[in-house]
């Protein structure tokens, strides 16, 4: 359960991060590329997939195989979408820790709540670099977090290259997503007043984020994921984008997240090993 909530968490950074300058009505094809490590003894192989996103004015969607995020700035509410067992979890978007601590299990609330942002750095524009066929600039993001409840410091290191070689103008389109980002680093994630100064940052950055170098030092282990935008159009979105699919059932957040699957061994030995610990398989 605790490595589900920090994956959770660690994969809703990295995406707000990379959508915090996209546009809308805006299809977005990308390739990320999580490079082969190790974490806690065992051997990760190299992961390439190909995700999209979508975004409106009043809404946001994002695809991969494991997981798919929905936004609805009108509703105020956020669907995290499991694939394998087709459930999805709803969030308020004007979430809070007390709200939070009101829809997710007790171990979990502790551990968020435990999380606090610290020593971020940020650097604007510090080099230009040729992208495709797009003139970008390179910025630089660090931050560390500090989970105490698992005793752990993740410490992240990020380049991305935006670039103003676009058609459109993503300015008229960013006050839902950058809201969203205010709301769920300032409301739920405890960051201290230095750090807050350098997040302000990311608001002079321009362009449109069509690259990013990103790692992450975790569990005594580095894992480098690299991602790049290979389709970028302003089109109307396909029916039902923004929508939850008809077949997936709601979960309970108070339960579990439906990633966990539980594997069978005697009842002696969990008990030896941690009477909190669960088996689990999060592919």
């Amino acid at each position: 359960m605790k490595k589900l909530i920090l994956v959770v968490i660690l994969a809703l950074i990295l995406i707000l991060f990379f959508t915090l300058f996209l546009s809308a009505d805006v299809y977005v094809k990308f390739v990320e590329q999580a490079k082969a490590h190790e974490m806690s003894g065992k051997s990760k192989p190299e992961k390439v997939e190909i995700k999209e996103e979508w975004l409106a004015k009043d809404k946001f969607a994002y695809f991969s195989k494991d997981i798919n995020i929905i936004i609805d700035y009108k509703k105020e509410k956020l669907y995290f979408l499991v694939n394998k067992h087709k459930k999805y979890y709803e969030l308020p978007l004007d979430i809070d820790v007390t709200k939070l601590q009101e829809l997710i299990p007790p171990k979990a609330a502790e551990i968020i709540s435990s999380i606090k942002i610290t020593d971020v750095k940020v650097n604007l524009g510090s080099q230009k670099k040729k992208i495709a066929n797009w003139d970008c600039r390179q910025s630089d993001l660090e931050m560390v977090l500090i989970i105490q409840a698992l005793n752990i410091m993740p410490k992240f290191k990020m380049k991305f290259w935006t670039t103003n070689d676009i058609p459109f103008n993503y300015k008229d389109y960013s006050s839902g997503i950058s809201e969203f980002y205010e709301k769920f680093v300032f409301r739920v994630l405890n960051v201290d007043e230095n750090s807050k100064k350098e997040l302000e940052k990311m608001d002079k950055i321009e362009g449109f984020h069509v690259a990013s170098e990103v790692t992450v030092n975790m569990f005594g282990s580095e894992i480098n994921v690299e991602s790049q935008v290979l389709e970028l159009e302003e089109k109307p979105a396909p029916p039902g984008i923004y929508s939850v699919p008809k077949d997936y059932t709601k979960g309970d957040l108070g339960v579990n997240m439906g990633l966990q699957k539980k594997s069978p061994e005697k009842k002696s030995d969990t008990i030896k090993k941690d009477p909190d610990k669960k088996t689990t398989d999060t592919t």
